[in-house]
């Protein structure tokens, strides 16, 4: 008894506060909210609109803010790696709630499901053309995140906002003609954009035509000539350019470049050059600014 009284009374008391902070700690472990991994920018950029609780786990986060405008400049999101090849053992050390794979990752199932739970994404968008509109596979991708990170409230008002949205923007339209939606990788190859993408998506949710009716990939585009595209009705299209983050800066010049000066929407001057804000393979989100951006582009006056 008086061994104990002797000790000073900070000393007597230290394995209580150390037992308190012990168990703080374990508390705030378990109410601390998950992080979710995914590995592609289609999934990221939904699951960031729906606002999870924890961190977006995801790569090459530098260049997925290029595409997207810097919209997710302030998102609570983490940089693993690249989405191929992330960083496992970073993975590891975070171990995340839940890992979301598109079906082109289901290689990577086997060795992530040793970190934490992993789920194929059954209603991925952009597959092989299944017949289904792309909105209705827009929909579904988004309530699936929606279900999967606990936010599927959040998905079903992500949904109504950008019907809404682009209802309002399609009663701000003036008749146009159709529209040939491309991409410049060179200053004489394209990518033109049509069935299965996210521009014929909302082309058809704001009553616009697409021009360009061949064939297209998994994400809706097609790797064309300059050439080419003279074979396609284009007297009457006007065309829709999309900025390039690489090379940057070639669609400015279209006016004075080789063949595309010939174009008909060129030589009238009605063609429109839009920002890259949006993902190309994006959902909701990504097609909302797209549509914002063409709406005012198109009932914006062209320059004498």
């Amino acid at each position: 008894m008086l061994l104990i009284q002797s000790i000073p009374r900070f000393l007597r008391t230290l394995p209580f506060v150390l037992l308190l902070s012990l168990n703080t700690s374990s508390s705030l472990a378990a109410s601390a909210p998950s992080s979710i991994a995914v590995f592609d920018w289609t999934t990221a950029e939904a699951l960031i609109a729906l606002r999870p609780p924890g961190s977006v786990l995801m790569g090459n986060i530098a260049v997925f803010h290029t595409w997207t405008g810097n919209e997710y400049a302030h998102a609570d999101i983490t940089d693993i790696g690249t989405p191929s090849f992330p960083n496992l053992e970073l993975l590891s050390s975070i171990n995340p709630h839940r890992m979301l794979l598109a079906p082109r990752h289901t290689r990577m199932k086997t060795v992530l499901d040793n970190i934490s739970t992993s789920s194929l994404i059954k209603f991925y968008p952009y597959t092989r053309n299944t017949g289904e509109d792309i909105w209705s596979r827009f929909d579904a991708f988004v309530l699936e995140l929606g279900q999967l990170s606990g936010r599927r409230a959040a998905a079903e008002k992500l949904i109504m906002d950008t019907q809404s949205n682009l209802e309002s923007l399609k009663h701000e339209l003036t008749p146009q003609p159709p529209l040939l939606v491309v991409q410049l990788i060179t200053e004489q190859y394209v990518r033109v954009y049509g069935d299965n993408s996210i521009f014929q998506g909302v082309l058809d949710r704001l009553g616009l035509r697409n021009a360009w009716t061949g064939e297209t990939d998994q994400w809706g585009r097609s790797l064309v000539s300059i050439r080419e595209l003279f074979k396609v009705h284009l007297e009457d299209a006007r065309l829709v350019v999309m900025e390039s983050a690489f090379p940057a800066g070639i669609e400015n010049n279209i006016e004075t470049s080789g063949m595309w000066r010939y174009l008909p929407s060129v030589q009238r001057g009605d063609n429109v050059v839009l920002p890259s804000t949006f993902w190309i393979a994006g959902v909701h989100p990504s097609a909302l600014r797209f549509a914002e951006a063409l709406v005012e582009a198109l009932e914006t006056p062209a320059a004498p």
